[in-house]
């Protein structure tokens, strides 16, 4: 059984080149396979025209203001 290791190594040049967490985050899912495939998988279906279109749903969202 393969255990997963907790820590996760981000070579120093990466981290001195962020310059926001939404890009540290980008980095981390390009390291990630799984992600990866997925997301390459999506673009082929979306490519051969196998995709569902995208309906936003409407979440309320109770403020004190109202």
């Amino acid at each position: 059984m393969k255990t997963e290791s907790a820590t996760v190594k981000i070579p120093i040049k990466v981290l001195e080149s962020v310059d926001t967490l939404d890009e540290l985050e980008d980095w981390l899912t390009a390291q990630n396979p799984r992600i990866m495939q997925e997301l390459a998988q999506a673009r082929r279906d979306d490519l051969a025209g196998k995709f569902k279109p995208w309906k936003p749903r409407h979440v309320s969202c109770p403020t004190k203001s109202k």
